[in-house]
């Protein structure tokens, strides 16, 4: 009987042992985690954060029919989304703007991976087609990363100088980006900084009918330098801290794409 007793004493202190040594462990790695995470840039901490805020653009990633809407006074707005993005990336700046009165928005989904002029040439039937159903003359853009360069292609190559009123690009690589040497896909070949694309585009800018404005941010990680979110001959909007992602969810940048579509 005593022999059991001692087992079950034995059992014990080893459970207590065991128990101890793994408050210890998790206290252990708890600082290491805790400090791992502050050895990481704020920025890049912000960017990771924001990614599951975009769960929202899936719920509208078909595509949907062009209708006529109601006039509203001013120019149909077309959203262009970016690499791996969806055309409800806009959901929430599209609620926004129509609260502001801007009714008539017409959001376009990107077909296939393709490369950047593949999607130029979409986005250029479709602004057409835009401007054919709406009956109006003029549109105005506003992209997101990707987008913007397609946006320009679009304008240059299929003679859209006549029809696009308005560029609003955010965080848009308009002088490439390094972090596209870490992919090595047709359009991420693009948009690296020494592409033949991004060295066209130098060559060319947009007509002088079309009013560029270009929103960049020092904490956008993903437009390596951030720089290179800037349109020459545009009119800069310094968004900084947002990040690659708070051009899309952040009020602020609803309010400053507000302001940059109603001047006259």
């Amino acid at each position: 009987m005593s022999e059991k007793r001692d087992s079950i004493k034995d059992v014990k202190r080893v459970a207590i042992a065991v128990g101890r040594g793994l408050v210890v462990a998790g206290r252990f790695i708890g600082v290491k985690v805790a400090s791992a995470y502050r050895g990481v840039d704020p920025d890049l901490r912000r960017h990771i954060a924001q990614i599951p805020l975009m769960s929202y653009s899936l719920f509208a990633r078909k595509a949907k029919p062009i209708d006529a809407g109601i006039p509203d006074g001013w120019p149909p707005l077309v959203f262009v989304h970016g690499l791996g993005g969806g055309r409800g990336d806009f959901g929430p700046m599209a609620w926004y703007l129509r609260r502001k009165g801007r009714r008539r928005s017409y959001s376009i989904r990107f077909e296939g991976t393709g490369d950047v002029e593949i999607q130029a040439a979409q986005l250029a039937v479709f602004i057409r087609k835009v401007v054919e159903v709406t009956g109006e003359p003029r549109v105005d853009v506003v992209a997101h990363s990707l987008g913007g360069v397609a946006a320009r292609v679009a304008i240059q190559d299929h003679d859209l100088g006549g029809i696009v009123r308005r560029l609003v690009t955010m965080g848009s690589p308009h002088a490439g980006t390094y972090v596209a040497r870490l992919g090595n896909t047709p359009i991420t070949l693009d948009l690296r900084p020494d592409s033949a694309l991004i060295e066209r585009l130098r060559r060319n800018p947009l007509p002088a009918s079309v009013d560029a404005i270009s929103f960049w941010s020092y904490s956008d990680l993903v437009i390596l330098p951030p720089e290179s979110a800037v349109l020459p001959d545009s009119r800069q909007v310094d968004m900084t801290p947002l990040t690659h992602y708070g051009y899309l969810i952040h009020p602020r940048s609803w309010r400053a794409v507000y302001e940059a579509l109603s001047v006259k």
